[in-house]
This record gives structure tokens, C-alpha cells and sequence, in this order.
């Protein structure tokens, strides 16, 4: 009896430890299941569009103005030309947005797959999704057109299509270039006469100093600056896309001013900056884009003799063409060298002003704009002089006009 008592308890117990492995091995199998179909969602973006499905429509209308940003800061920095946008309001069962159609042109030397490489990155590093690229043709010329589909999660939000452009005998004079030559415009000059001003002033190499209209120190800062043997221009406040929200200033040239309104406010920006050779803009992305009002602008540059510099605040800018069309001696900035990376404000001078030395040395020339930082004065404090020695000539935008 005891025996059978025995092996009745060692099968009991051996039934015990049997289940609580099946359990185990159950829970554990279920753990891995949930593990890889977590990262099989995370890794495909179909979490990020579970989630966006969660939120509402002005939720995505952030992501959508945040994703609008970036596209148009690559598209500059790549020097697209000739863009355009068509906007439709799109809806679904939980979102209303904005969806935006760019059309333009790659610079002769920039293929689509460089370009398509440059955008997919940017994009990603900023949440959004390249949910298809490819390309078509070469046409009978032998270029080759980018088409883009970029959005959220399963979102389409912005379409592009990029076609390559042909070489051009500007493009060819560039090429032949001994040394890369770079052209740095510090703008937003006339609000005070701060320490970080003076010594951007003080460096010894041709810097361009824009100088913003109607401010206490304007005047006092445009003849500082033509002291020290830098070239001044005229940087006009002009309408933003964000307008009211992002204001331009005071007397800033406005998309619904009549010619006459436009004519009295740029003649007086131009009359309050002495010993200026030239103008840019001062914000601009919705003023720019408008052929009639920029013609305006071209007009009165033209008759002044001034030189226009487009800051190219949005890639749909048509301030190169008109001035062209005008006969005006013009330039384009080719990246802001001091432009936040993040919400919170974070710059990299020193790592934008090596992306815009690779422009120049692609191109022949590049523009960059920068601002008066202390972290913009450190940095070209240091880095003018070791670029100097490597071979890169600093130059006026005057000396890049075309």
C-alpha cells in the first residue's frame, strides 16, 4: 500500500511539472508572437498608421505642415528650379488635409537617384513615409523624371515630380572653375548693434550684410558695414505662407497690396538702407511665389540698378526667373547655414557650412545664408580660415551673378 501510494504521488507530481511546462512553453510561444508581430507593424509603418488613425484631423494637419517644411528645404538645398504646387483638399473618414502636388526641375549634375536618396532620408529622419518613388524614361533628350509619393503611415500627403535638367553654358563656365567659390550672407542685420554683429563685421573675409528696413539701427549698422568693406543689400520683409502666425515686420510687401501700395513700401525699404548694391527677402515664401507682384519688385530694382539675391524661402519662388525676365543681375541662396535642426532649436553651423562647401564644389559657386548667432560667429571665426587654406575662395554674391 505505501509503495503504490508512492508511485501514485511521483506520477502526480510528474503530471504537475508536465503542465506547468506546457504553460511555458505556451506563454513564452505567445510572448514571441506579440514580440515579432510588434516589430514586424514598427518596422513596416503600419503602427505609425494605427496610431494616425487615432488621432484627429489637426493632428495630421501638423505633420502634414511640418512634412510641407522639409520637403521645401531639401528642394532647396538641391536647387530645383522652375517648381510649382497645386494643392487639393483631401478627406477620409477621420482626416481633412491639404494634399500638395510639386512639379520642377533637377539641376544639371544632381541625378534622380541622388535626389530620390536625399529626400527618402530627409523624410524618414523626420517621421514621415516615401510610400512609393521611381523613376521614368530618359526622353528623347535623355533625361530622366522623379515621380514621389510621400506621406503618414498609409497617408498620402504630398506628390513631386522632378525632371532632370540638360547642361546649360553657365553650367559649363562653373565647371571650369579653378576653386570653389562661396558667397556668405549674414541677413537680418539692423535690430541692434549686439557684440555678435561687430565681430561678423570684423571678419576678415567678404561677407554680403543684409540689412532689414526700418529698425532702430538700421542705418547704423549699413554704414558699419560698408566701413568695414562688406556689401550691403536690402533685406525686404515680404508675406509669408504662415502669415499672420509668422510676421514679416514692419512695411512688409504683402501678396493683395496694389502696384501702387508695393511701389511706396519698396521704394521706402530701399531708400532706408544706405550703400546698397542689391536686395533679398526677408521671409517671402508667399510673396515670392507671385509672378505679378515680384515683377513690381523687379521693376524698381531695375531702375535703381540694384542686384536681386533670391533666399529662396520656399522652392516655388519665382524671384530668378523675373529677375531674368527684367534683366536684373541675380543669385540664388543655395541652404541657410544656421537653420534650426529641431524644435527645440538646435543648430549645427560647422556640419551646414560643410554641405554648402559639397554644393560648391559640384557647382562652381554656392550662396549660403546665415544669421547673426553667436554660434554662426564661433563657427566662422574657425572654419573661414581652414577653408581658405584648403582652397575655397569667399567672395561677394556680386562676384556670382548671372
Amino acid at each position: 500500500m505505501p509503495r503504490g501510494q508512492s508511485r501514485k504521488s511521483r506520477e502526480t507530481r510528474r503530471a504537475r511539472v508536465f503542465s506547468l511546462v506546457r504553460i511555458w512553453a505556451v506563454t513564452i510561444a505567445a510572448a514571441l508572437v506579440v514580440i515579432l508581430g510588434v516589430t514586424e507593424l514598427v518596422t513596416s509603418g503600419r503602427l505609425r498608421s494605427f496610431t494616425a488613425r487615432h488621432r484627429g484631423p489637426r493632428d495630421l494637419a501638423g505633420v502634414v505642415a511640418d512634412l510641407d517644411r522639409e520637403i521645401d528645404g531639401v528642394l532647396v538645398k538641391l536647387g530645383t528650379s522652375g517648381m510649382t504646387s497645386e494643392s487639393e483638399e483631401h478627406e477620409s473618414e477621420h482626416y481633412v488635409w491639404t494634399h500638395q502636388k510639386k512639379t520642377g526641375r533637377i539641376p544639371y549634375g544632381i541625378s534622380t537617384y541622388e535626389c530620390n536618396l536625399a529626400i527618402t532620408r530627409r523624410i524618414r529622419a523626420t517621421g514621415g513615409r516615401v510610400i512609393r518613388a521611381g523613376e521614368e524614361g530618359p526622353d528623347w533628350r535623355g533625361l530622366k523624371t522623379l515621380t514621389m509619393r510621400i506621406g503618414f503611415g498609409d497617408i498620402e500627403t504630398h506628390s513631386l515630380v522632378l525632371l532632370e535638367s540638360s547642361r546649360s553654358e553657365a553650367d559649363r563656365e562653373l565647371a571650369a572653375g579653378a576653386a570653389p567659390k562661396i558667397a556668405i550672407v549674414i541677413d537680418d542685420f539692423g535690430y541692434n548693434a549686439s557684440e555678435v554683429a561687430t565681430g561678423i563685421l570684423d571678419l576678415d573675409f567678404p561677407i554680403t550684410i543684409s540689412v532689414l528696413p526700418h529698425c532702430p539701427y538700421t542705418a547704423t549698422m549699413a554704414a558699419a558695414a560698408r566701413h568695414a568693406g562688406k556689401e550691403v543689400l536690402v533685406h525686404i520683409p515680404m508675406e509669408p505662407k504662415g502669415y499672420p502666425e509668422a510676421d514679416p515686420g514692419e512695411g512688409a510687401l504683402m501678396t493683395d497690396h496694389t502696384r501702387e501700395q508695393l511701389t511706396r513700401r519698396i521704394n521706402a525699404a530701399l531708400d532706408d538702407v544706405p550703400h546698397a548694391v542689391g536686395a533679398n527677402n526677408h521671409m517671402g515664401s508667399a510673396f515670392t511665389s507671385q509672378h505679378i507682384p515680384m515683377r513690381v519688385l523687379m521693376r524698381i530694382l531695375s531702375e535703381r540698378g540694384l542686384y536681386f539675391l533670391d533666399s529662396m524661402t520656399t522652392p516655388e519662388s519665382v524671384g530668378v526667373a523675373e529677375a531674368q525676365r527684367a534683366g536684373i543681375l541675380t543669385a540664388r541662396n543655395r541652404m541657410f547655414i544656421d537653420s534650426p535642426l529641431d524644435e527645440s532649436g538646435r543648430i549645427d553651423v560647422e556640419s551646414q557650412l560643410e554641405d554648402l562647401v559639397d554644393l560648391a564644389r559640384q557647382h562652381g559657386s554656392a550662396v549660403g545664408i546665415g544669421h547673426p548667432h553667436p554660434e554662426t560667429l564661433r563657427v566662422l571665426e574657425r572654419a573661414l580660415p581652414e577653408l581658405a587654406d584648403e582652397g575655397v575662395e569667399f567672395v561677394f554674391v556680386s562676384e556670382l551673378l548671372r
